[in-house]
């Protein structure tokens, strides 16, 4: 590369030995090299540089600034050696760490106009952090040291996420007033504010799913305003886990703006950190000046900036809070989950209140519904049965029923639950008269798979819940409403407990009504929950509403919980029986094609007995007092033996 004929070595007085090998380069490749201390050059620019338009500065990252500052104001072209090894100068400029190539590259004739940010006058090598952000400052240690080793990487990530929750009990939204380079303003509230400039590696730009380069003439700038304390602990799992790797898309808490000027101002004083350095304004001023300053950087700073031309502005702030009440709402207390505003309030809740009645339409469909589930169940068709769980609209006075609950609104609940009521009874009349009219008593598998609900059935019903309620608030997710009513099953259960009416079967009925309020108090309840994260109501006011259905949740879930103990005691016979080879009279006894139920304390077993030698009565009595005692239950079989040839 070509070298600078002449040049001026600027260096701190304390830097004599760092300076001997610049000395010895400019020596050996014939470079006349005048030398001033950094002091001196900074107060006398012009009386110390004698006619050079280079200069050579030995810098530390606090005085890299000031010294770009000068060598603008006075048209001269510059080369910089970081005085430190841990130098933040190395990642931003991308100086190389090779002594003998950082030298040559500071005295090369060939160095290039890049682009500089101004912070209210100041200039901002790397990056300005304003309010509450889970981002370290640049100058904080642990930033330096981050990269190395794993371990000094793991420090870093545990470091951030401590910082992360202390900031959390303080973060508090300020309303600002952003204005753009295109004079477009916009009155928001944020908690913290980042504006990249040379550090395009750190935390905040691996949240932006664009490339940031330094010479497009605009500055990048991140805007931290969650509207809630769960959308900030989303952002932060987002920032702290993520790694490396950009996002696809802007976290819900964070929006973007690229221009070439950006003004905030704020009735109250800002607290900000330019690289590191800790000031107060009330107003924060970032512009671009571009090619202000000749630098020489290496080849692979400009392959990571490429020069860019664009003229247009970015402006991605659809997450900012901008309506009046949502921003009047943060700024007194950030909510524990996002709350909804009154045009959503409105739309919902005239969807839900129609939902909840129960007009002819309604009734029809449930009738119908009925029908298809209950020949469905004679029938034992799977097809059939999942036709009647689409026509059956019981799901929609459902949720309706959990806005009422989490609300506490009389009405809501009232005509929901009539509805509901309705509903029930029209199924199981329908099922109950069908079973009468059919000539035969048989339980299908169909029917028998609704008999023994147990907690995997709640655990669908939260989930279907949960699903239904979402499906209300986001219109665009409305078309999946059939499949969480396939998902929940509702009208087949009411249609076996009405087949069991018909019937005169006790057990019959229990079992299914106990898997119908199994579904109905799990989707009302996981719905309210769901509305509440959703920001339907304060947690005070659904304070009652949610006590009664945690309530009733908890008296289901004890039959439930006997249910699935008494499956997974089955489960466990099952499992034994089918993997012990059993030892009678020197034979060997293998139990297959197995059949379980309990009653009471009593194990009943069918089950085919396999052996290579014959097996008879006495062998079959010891393998049934040596089950007996395996188990510490009676136990009663009825077993097919079978010879092994």
């Amino acid at each position: 590369m070509p070298l600078v004929s002449r040049a001026l070595l600027v260096a701190p007085e304390s830097a004599a030995a760092l300076a001997a090998p610049i000395v010895a380069f400019a020596a050996a490749q014939g470079i006349t090299l005048l030398r001033a201390t950094t002091d001196d050059f900074l107060q006398r620019p012009a009386a110390n540089l004698h006619g050079c338009s280079h200069v050579v500065a030995l810098v530390e990252d606090s005085t890299l600034a000031p010294l770009l500052q000068r060598v603008r104001i006075e048209n001269v072209s510059l080369g910089i050696l970081p005085s430190e090894p841990r130098s933040r100068l190395y990642d931003w400029f991308r100086v190389p760490r090779n002594a003998d190539e950082a030298i040559a590259l500071a005295f090369d004739d060939g160095a290039q106009a890049i682009d500089i940010l101004r912070c209210n006058d100041e200039l901002a090598l790397g990056s300005v952090l304003l309010g509450e952000t889970p981002f370290l400052s640049t100058a904080h240690r642990i930033y330096r040291e981050r990269t190395g080793s794993w371990l000094r990487a793991l420090r870093y990530t545990l470091t951030l996420l401590l910082y992360s929750i202390r900031n959390l009990f303080a973060i508090h939204p300020f309303p600002v007033k952003l204005t753009t380079g295109k004079d477009k303003t916009l009155q928001t509230a944020i908690t913290g504010l980042v504006a990249i400039e040379n550090d395009v590696s750190n935390a905040a730009a691996r949240l932006l799913n664009t490339t940031i380069s330094v010479q497009d003439g605009k500055v990048s700038t991140i805007l931290i305003a969650p509207k809630s304390v769960m959308e900030y602990l989303a952002f932060l799992f987002t920032a702290l886990v993520w790694g490396e790797q950009k996002v696809s898309r802007l976290p819900t808490a964070i929006s973007y703006i690229k221009s070439s000027y950006l003004k905030i101002e704020s009735p109250r004083p800002l607290r900000y950190f330019l690289d590191g350095r800790r000031h107060l304004a009330e107003t924060i001023e970032l512009e671009i000046e571009q090619a202000a300053v000749r630098i020489n950087l290496s080849q692979a700073y400009h392959a990571q900036h490429e020069i860019q031309a664009d003229e247009k502005d970015t402006v991605k702030v659809e997450n900012l809070p901008t309506n009046e009440a949502r921003v009047a709402m943060i700024q007194r207390s950030l909510p524990l989950f996002t709350h909804a505003l009154e045009e959503d309030f409105k739309e919902l809740f005239l969807q839900l209140r129609e939902s909840a009645r129960a007009p002819t339409h309604f009734l029809l469909l449930m009738v119908l519904s009925a029908i298809v589930a209950t020949l469905g169940l004679f029938l034992s068709s799977a097809a059939v049965i999942i036709g009647a769980m689409v026509l059956a609209p019981l799901m929609a006075p459902i949720i309706s029923l959990a806005m009422g609950v989490l609300r506490g609104d009389r009405g809501l609940l009232s005509t929901s639950l009539t509805s509901i009521g309705i509903g029930t009874l029209l199924a199981l009349g329908t099922a109950a008269f069908i079973a009468l009219l059919i000539p035969f008593e048989r339980v299908t598998p169909e029917m028998a798979g609704r008999l023994n609900p147990n907690l995997l059935d709640l655990g669908v019903a939260i989930a279907a819940g949960i699903a239904g309620a979402y499906a209300h608030a986001r219109e665009s997710v409305m078309k999946s409403l059939p499949g969480v009513a396939i998902a929940v099953a509702l009208a087949p259960p009411l249609c076996v407990a009405g087949i069991g009416i018909g019937w005169m079967d006790l057990h019959i009925i229990s079992g299914a009504l106990l898997l119908f309020l199994t579904n109905l108090v799990g989707i009302a309840l996981a719905a309210a929950l769901t509305f509440l994260v959703l920001g339907y109501a304060p947690i005070l006011r659904a304070r009652r509403g949610l006590v009664i259905s945690l309530l009733l949740l908890a008296i289901i879930s004890v039959p439930l919980s006997i249910s699935f103990y008494n499956i997974y005691t089955y489960w466990s016979i099952e499992r034994d029986a089918g993997t012990t080879v059993f030892e009678i009279g020197g034979k060997q006894l293998h139990l297959k094609q197995l059949q379980v139920s309990i009653q009471r304390d009593k194990v009943l077993l069918r089950a085919d007995v396999s052996s290579r030698q014959p097996v008879d009565l006495d062998d079959l009595k010891a393998l049934k007092k040596q089950l007996s005692e395996r188990w510490g239950r009676e136990v009663e079989l009825e077993v097919t033996p079978r010879l092994q040839l």
